[in-house]
């Protein structure tokens, strides 16, 4: 069992530091996996904390099946995309628009993206497609397997393989574009 199976039991139990231990390690990476959804920090905090109400109201099952981190980000995709669909914010923005970041993502960001080259590499991520962006989030910056990435995003392990080397190959020609070129 994960840590973060470990401290949602304690908090099933009713040990409150259970649940602030989820908060702490989880919150900040999951509002910024809900912000390749969204294009907004602050609706992606909203998500956030809404998939945290979900955890502490319905006290859903974590069967184990998965990570933890896994599970809690399919909560929070399943929770976003309601949220788009009752809304009707399901977005096709344009790269030009994903790439203005507003003051509040800049912060955010800059602890992920420190050096000039990491922040070339999130300049070009946020010029790939959505699903492309998502995808080489979970896989890159949240460490995750094929198959956990499959089980956040709700495809199937060959569709999240296959969708990896596709926006590698779109990050690859972006950063080109930016003239970096990998080192051999």
């Amino acid at each position: 069992m994960d840590n973060g199976a470990s401290s949602y039991r304690r908090f099933l139990e009713g040990d409150r530091d259970g649940f602030a231990q989820i908060v702490y390690d989880y919150y900040d990476g999951l509002v910024l996996y809900l912000n390749t959804w969204l294009n907004n920090l602050h609706d992606a905090e909203d998500m956030a904390q809404e998939t945290l109400v979900v955890l502490v109201s319905k006290k859903p099952v974590f069967a184990g099946k998965s990570t933890f981190k896994t599970w809690l980000y399919s909560i929070g995709r399943n929770v976003t995309v309601d949220y788009l669909r009752k809304n009707h914010r399901i977005t096709t923005s344009s790269p030009e628009e994903l790439a203005l970041l507003s003051v509040e993502e800049q912060e955010a960001a800059r602890d992920y993206f420190a050096d000039e080259e990491k922040k070339t590499l999130h300049k070009c991520l946020l010029r790939l497609r959505p699903d492309f962006r998502r995808v080489l989030w979970l896989k890159y910056f949240e460490d995750m397997s094929a198959a956990e990435i499959a089980a956040a995003m709700g495809k199937s392990v060959y569709s999240v393989n296959h969708l990896v080397k596709r926006a590698g190959k779109a990050l690859r020609e972006e950063m080109e574009r930016e003239g970096y070129h990998a080192r051999s």
